[in-house]
């Protein structure tokens, strides 16, 4: 270290304060950014969500970063995708299912507009979504089990339930997304 102006080095306490400083800013740069501003209708949706959890005697937390980004319908516009089950309420009683859980969930696609607002074009009770980048189009798949994988109510008590996602498909006539139930994945490792 260089001496200061009076010949003295700096203070080891000073050393550790700036290290701590430099650890702080360099993991906030690291973050991903969340803190673009949402558009009113999915940030009400997040209020609502976060006062049924202090409803339930819990803290929400994180709910910003439990919504996803990315242009699902080709129209260059970003789309906002919530799934319950990535909110997290610490403390809460009552909410199994909701928060933090992959058991199941809703599943809230938001259209994003030219103007920087957002409609609700879709909703579904799934175990969990997942936005694939692969391609030009972002696709949403979302977790399913049972008949909605394709399988029998018979083979469904006898074997359990078979696991797959489904991706959603734009309809351009209705502007809604609805699941495309022609393809089929098998299950993903999210859930």
């Amino acid at each position: 270290m260089p001496p200061f102006s009076d010949g003295l080095k700096e203070p080891p306490h000073t050393q550790s304060i700036t290290m701590k400083k430099l650890l702080l800013i360099g993991a906030i740069l690291m973050q991903p950014v969340y803190g673009a501003k949402l558009p009113t209708s999915v940030d009400s949706e997040l209020q609502e969500l976060a006062r049924f959890c202090r409803l339930l005697g819990g803290r929400p937390h994180g709910f910003q970063q439990a919504v996803e980004r990315a242009d699902l319908n080709g129209d260059g516009i970003t789309d906002y995708v919530l799934d319950d089950s990535e909110l997290q309420c610490y403390g809460a009683t009552g909410s199994v299912g909701m928060f933090g859980n992959r058991n199941g969930g809703g599943v809230t696609v938001f259209l994003g507009r030219a103007d920087g607002k957002a409609e609700k074009a879709f909703y579904y009770s799934a175990f969990g979504a997942k936005i694939d980048y692969v391609g030009k189009q972002a696709k949403l798949y979302l977790g399913m089990a049972g008949t909605y994988c394709g399988q029998t109510p018979e083979s469904e008590k006898r074997d359990g339930y078979e696991k797959c996602s489904r991706p959603l498909k734009w309809n351009d006539k209705s502007r809604r997304f609805q699941i495309d139930m022609q393809t089929k994945r098998t299950a993903l490792h999210w859930w």
